[in-house]
């Protein structure tokens, strides 16, 4: 009976991990770092863009995810996976999002203010492209910024995913 106590329980292997898709998390400071640093280039550029030519958003959006999943990809022992590319770019969009929502934040509390309303007001009356805010009260003003959040997340998180996805599929290039 004391033989049979004393007999090592059996070791089990641990199971194969998927390959590309598992590293990409909050936890891989790689990721973490790539994702950060690709935000805020494109957030710079996105400012650039605003004032002169708003209808590539879209596709500086998507752009991130691609330029974070080739970054990603040069030193990567294995190429990402679809999945993989999609959460690094997901990861990506989501930190240009949690930028825009602290601007969004400065905004709103510089609006909650009436003398700086005013101001703002004088200012987007030179501006045509801003004459829609100019007949918006102040409440109206800080419900559409309320309104918008949710747009601008997925907007900004989808986008980049996508982006991740495309840049997955285009083949790494081999260092000789």
């Amino acid at each position: 009976m004391a033989a049979q106590d004393t007999a090592p329980a059996p070791v089990l292997p641990d199971p194969p991990a998927l390959p590309g898709a598992s590293g990409v998390s909050f936890r891989n400071s790689r990721a973490l770092w790539i994702t950060f640093f690709v935000a805020a280039v494109t957030l710079v550029a996105m400012i650039i863009l605003g004032f002169l030519f708003l209808p590539l958003f879209p596709v500086v959006l998507c752009g991130a995810g691609f330029a974070a999943t080739r970054l990603y990809n040069q030193k990567a022992k294995q190429p990402l996976t679809a999945a993989g590319a999609a959460r690094l770019g997901w990861m990506t969009g989501l930190w240009l999002f949690l930028a825009v929502a602290v601007m969004f934040a400065m905004v709103a509390i510089v609006v909650a203010n009436p003398q700086s309303w005013e101001q703002i007001k004088s200012i987007w009356a030179q501006v045509p492209q801003a004459s829609k805010f100019v007949s918006m009260s102040q409440h109206e003003f800080l419900m559409q910024l309320l309104i918008d959040l949710p747009f601008f997340f997925l907007l900004f998180t989808l986008l980049p995913g996508l982006g991740g996805i495309l840049g997955a599929k285009f083949p790494r290039r081999r260092s000789s």
